[in-house]
């Protein structure tokens, strides 16, 4: 948590103090609706909020002294800024410098927060450790983690999330790494790159962020590892996956877990993940690649790989009276969409699949909507059910809105196993919750 006086924050944001006094405070925010007492309050503007707006609530609320970049008439001490959110991230690039942590940053089109999650559970074990809360991931949300770095923390993990090129870029300026991982690279978000092509560079620029010391952690079967190996300033690459190192065999998957051999360095380890899906294998080879690199011993990160659970609306299990469901509402894209239908299809007895469109595809959407619906039906899911503009694609039973899917669920698939997956703008994790609450209410 950062802590100081305005003359110190004056230099390093170039602000204007509307006082010649120093003010000290302990601590940042920029949210009125978090803890704000004793605090300096950050005025941040953007497209559907603007954070002057809610300067006197701060004032009423205990708030120290603020930062805006507009004039405003306000009790509290003021420094004005050019630009609130650049002083925002120079406070947190700052704060990072005055630190020492070993700093991982992981990027990638899936896996991000799993694999951010496993590792923080195997690190948590050997020091103190810091990551991102939630989907905290972008320009605002990476400066927030670094400003909560305290002088006890061993590691901080870092999840970078990016819809254009440039971003990863500058989240990494912020962050400073010591170590990079990349899980992978493909089609989701398309359509703010352009390409392709500079979606795997815009990944890439994780990369380039390290210093000749740093560790590379990539995926050996990734199509764009060599890009990726030409964009690395390090020489220090660790690949996961088939044909590498550190690698999975012998796997086996139920209903709620994945069971596989970790092998590295001529030895191995039986893990099993209370997770569900294939796809979570190559998650946990990246956390412990990382581990690895970082001299955690295979006993702990097999305890902290065993500790770690899914987020709420990651294809999480959920057992209910009536049915058993599968909430994968979080987001989607192609790959996690035939990730998710992979572990629906292992699931005995009746399977529904209900599809949310998915956003940001570009001028390929409609094609790639339709492959998910055909890859669907070629895994016998016994019924199809869409919501969303695009969602008309996926070629299935198309409903207008949730409602009507949840009485369809209701009243024909008693029973069943529902996986239930979206973009985030579909809201699917208010049909999860409804139809949490119908069954405890019945």
């Amino acid at each position: 948590m950062l802590s100081s006086d305005t003359d110190k924050i004056n230099k390093i944001i170039s602000g204007k103090s509307s006082s010649d006094k120093a003010i000290n405070f302990q601590g940042i925010c920029t949210d009125t609706r978090g803890e704000i007492s004793g605090k300096l309050f950050i005025a941040l503007e953007g497209e559907n909020f603007d954070g002057h707006n809610f300067i006197e609530q701060a004032e009423d609320l205990g708030a120290s002294a603020v930062i805006t970049h507009k004039k405003v008439n306000s009790n509290l001490p003021t420094i004005e800024v050019s630009n609130s959110e650049i002083a925002y991230q120079k406070l947190a690039a700052w704060h990072r410098q005055s630190h020492s942590p070993i700093v991982i940053a992981i990027t990638g089109s899936n896996g991000k927060t799993s694999t951010k999650n496993m590792l923080h559970s195997i690190l948590s074990l050997h020091g103190p450790t810091l990551s991102t809360k939630g989907n905290l991931n972008n320009h605002l949300g990476v400066p927030k983690t670094l400003l909560e770095l305290e002088k006890n923390h061993q590691f901080c993990i870092i999840e970078m999330g990016a819809n254009h090129v440039n971003e990863i870029a500058l989240l990494c300026k912020l962050a400073q790494p010591d170590i990079a991982i990349i899980t992978n690279a493909n089609n989701a978000h398309l359509g703010e790159f352009g390409s392709e092509k500079n979606l795997v560079k815009a990944k890439g620029e994780i990369l380039e962020s390290l210093s000749k010391d740093g560790i590379a952690i990539v995926n050996k079967s990734s199509p764009h590892i060599n890009i990726w190996e030409k964009m690395s300033n390090t020489k220090a690459l660790t690949f996961f996956g088939n044909e590498s190192d550190i690698y999975a065999s012998d796997v086996k998957q139920t209903n709620s877990t994945v069971n596989f051999n970790l092998n590295f360095n001529l030895s191995s380890e039986n893990i099993t993940l209370s997770m569900i899906g294939l796809h979570q294998i190559d998650n946990a080879l990246a956390a412990s690649a990382c581990a690895l690199k970082l001299g955690v011993s295979p006993k702990v990160i097999k305890k902290g790989l065993e500790n770690s659970a899914p987020e709420k609306g990651r294809l999480e299990l959920i057992e209910l009276q009536n049915f058993t469901i599968l909430d994968d509402s979080y987001n989607a894209n192609p790959q996690s969409m035939k990730a998710a239908i992979d572990s629906l299809k292992q699931f005995p007895g009746k399977k529904v699949l209900v599809l949310g469109a998915m956003a940001e595809l570009g001028k390929d959407s409609k094609k790639l909507h339709q492959q998910i619906g055909d890859y669907a039906r070629e895994q016998n899911i016994d019924n199809l059910l869409t919501i969303g503009q695009e969602a008309q694609y996926y070629k299935g039973s198309y409903f207008e809105d949730i409602e009507s899917i949840f009485n369809e669920i209701e009243n024909h698939h008693q029973g069943a196993t529902i996986l239930i997956k979206g973009s985030r703008m579909m809201e699917l994790n208010k049909l999860v919750d409804n139809l949490i609450n119908t069954s405890n209410s019945s």
